[in-house]
């Protein structure tokens, strides 16, 4: 009697509704395991963007990094310092930082007297003219008035738009005679990341977002800001008028929060300007809705199996009834999936040679590259150790008889003696400075400079080697000015003088002409010798860059480079040719005539 009643009551759907029972915890566990992945998933992808999105943020800062370091080294700002009245020079230096500024992109870029207050700007034609202002209140200042680099965010005290400011010191020897900074606007970055659909906020040390995709989040704060911010903020006036209140945000975990009613994934990186912080957040509801549609359809699958299965336990006579039928067939099938399981291996063999080979080809190709990066490198630290060894050696043992002179009291062989070390000094500062005009690849080389005086200047320089190699050197330079800021042609004398000398080393009669003058309506400044000349097949090789006929250690292959780059840059080419007697002419020319008034008549005009 009891077992018939067991039985009555472990109907079908009894059985159905206990299965349903025991997949629901399943499911349960299946939605938060999926939840967890897609969270993952998030913070993974959160953790790429931050990346990218951080580095694109200090390549825009970087940029600007350097332009008043180099720019303070302009004699024009400093004489503005020394005579901050002059209305010349401060027409001369307004318009100096206009034109530097409008080639680079900068927000703005500006000079400061020690007293804080400013004597040119890039924007001194605008409204919003930074002259005459006063900014010693700015911790920029403070810290480029102390010999330090100062970088500061805030919203400008004179335009109200909100930039980083970079400043560095103007020195006159070792004393600060005043401030440029440049305010790099990042606003184009803002809208950017506002177009990709991001949240993203930059957060400075006191929790105050400076930077952001949403602009209702702009100057708002994480959490409410203590007496000692708010008191350092005031100070320094650094977001002005902003309310700066909190944002009504709710941390869930450590990287975790809700925010204007939706939950979000937060990565945070912490930036190596102004101590700030980057931060992204990803809308969580994408992972949320994708794991729940992953459980109904794991759950209807289910479903499916179940009435699948229900339906096949009740047909399951029938179906054994056709197995013996359908043998002959499946042994027909099984026979011809043999036959394609084959084709299908010898296929994958063949793939997987191919991709083999191909692994082997890019490993080879990769070595390749290594092996010529490794050779370039060692070919540079060659030519580099052998250039500064051979003036440190020298240098060494002038110490050392300056030393016996100075103990014996023979001031005057000491006084030979120590110029000969200030000679050995300069000549690899040129070493170095080759390499470091090389590395920068600066463009900014247009200017005028005096073609006669700057040929006497390097002649001098030069005249020590010139005597010991018994060269003639004979030089003709009319009284006019290249198109070259006078560093830059003394670079391109240089190289290109010395290029000759290396080439008459060890010849009887050598000669070297220098010849600068107008031909036709060209400026042309040539170099002759009557060395072994320029071999015709060399002469598109030779402006490469570490390219050298010379032996190893004997120079590095960067003085044609440089000239090439300089002239090009400033509007030039420069060209090699054959001496009819013997030798080799290296020849810049400059175009000039209406061409060239035209260009700086366009130029005046976008001034």
């Amino acid at each position: 009697m009891f077992l018939r009643i067991s039985s009555s009551w472990w109907t079908p759907r009894v059985r159905g509704g206990a299965l349903i029972l025991a997949i629901l915890p399943l499911l349960w566990f299946g939605y938060q395991w999926r939840l967890q992945s897609g969270m993952d998933e998030l913070e993974s992808s959160a953790g790429q963007r931050l990346a990218l999105l951080s580095a694109s943020l200090d390549s825009e800062l970087q940029r600007y990094e350097s332009l008043p370091v180099v720019l303070a080294q302009h004699p024009g700002l400093r004489e503005l310092l020394a005579h901050a009245n002059d209305p010349r020079r401060v027409d001369l230096a307004n318009r100096l930082l206009e034109q530097v500024n409008e080639r680079t992109g900068a927000g703005v870029l500006y000079l400061i007297d020690p007293s804080g207050r400013t004597l040119a700007a890039s924007n001194w034609q605008l409204p919003e003219s930074f002259v005459g202002e006063n900014y010693a209140f700015r911790p920029y200042f403070k810290d480029a008035l102390r010999g330090d680099s100062g970088a500061f965010f805030a919203v400008g005290a004179t335009t109200r738009i909100p930039g980083f400011f970079i400043a560095h010191p103007v020195l006159d020897g070792t004393s600060v005679v005043g401030v440029l900074a440049v305010k790099v606007e990042l606003t184009l970055l803002e809208r950017t990341w506002a177009e990709s659909g991001e949240s993203i906020m930059v957060v400075d040390r006191h929790g105050v977002v400076a930077l952001s995709s949403r602009s209702e989040w702009k100057f708002s704060t994480l959490a409410p800001l203590s007496e000692a911010s708010r008191q350092a903020l005031s100070s320094t006036r650094q977001y002005f008028t902003e309310r700066l209140e909190p944002l009504p945000l709710v941390w869930r975990e450590a990287n975790r929060l809700r925010l204007d009613g939706k939950a979000f994934v937060v990565r945070q990186q912490d930036l190596g300007w102004a101590d700030w912080r980057m931060m992204i957040m990803l809308d969580t509801a994408p992972a949320t809705e994708a794991a729940r549609v992953e459980i109904l359809a794991a759950a209807l699958a289910l479903c499916v199996l179940g009435v699948a299965g229900m339906y096949w336990a009740q047909r399951a006579r029938r179906i054994r009834e056709r197995l013996a039928a359908q043998a002959v067939l499946e042994r027909t099938v099984a026979e011809r999936t043999a036959d394609l399981a084959a084709t299908n291996a010898q296929l994958l063999r063949e793939v997987g040679e191919r991709a083999a080979a191909e692994k082997k080809l890019r490993g080879a190709q990769r070595a390749l590259i290594d092996a010529n990066r490794l050779a370039a490198l060692g070919q540079m630290a060659a030519g580099v150790a052998h250039e500064l060894n051979q003036p440190l050696a020298a240098m060494r043992a002038f110490a050392g008889n300056g030393l016996t002179f100075l103990e014996r009291g023979r001031y005057e062989p000491l006084g030979d003696n120590l110029k000969q070390m200030i000679g050995l000094v300069e000549r690899m500062a040129r070493l170095t400075a080759q390499l470091k005009v090389f590395a920068s690849r600066q463009q900014s080389v247009r200017g005028s400079a005096p073609a006669a005086q700057t040929v006497r200047t390097v002649v001098g320089w030069l005249a020590h080697r010139i005597d010991a190699g018994g060269v003639d050197l004979k030089t003709y330079a009319e009284d006019i000015a290249l198109p070259l800021q006078p560093q830059a042609l003394e670079q391109v004398l240089l190289n290109l003088i010395g290029n000759a000398l290396d080439a008459l080393v060890g010849r009887s009669g050598a000669e070297i002409e220098v010849w600068v003058g107008k031909r036709g309506s060209a400026l042309v400044l040539e170099v002759a010798d009557n060395g072994p000349g320029i071999d015709p097949a060399l002469r598109e090789k030779i402006t490469q860059p570490f390219f050298s006929t010379k032996p190893l250690g004997q120079g590095l292959g960067l003085g044609l480079a440089i000239v090439s780059d300089l002239v090009v840059a400033a509007g030039g080419q420069i060209t090699f040719d054959q001496r009819q007697a013997g030798g080799a002419v290296v020849r810049a020319s400059w175009p000039t005539g209406s061409d060239v008034d035209d260009e700086s008549r366009d130029q005046e005009l976008r001034a």
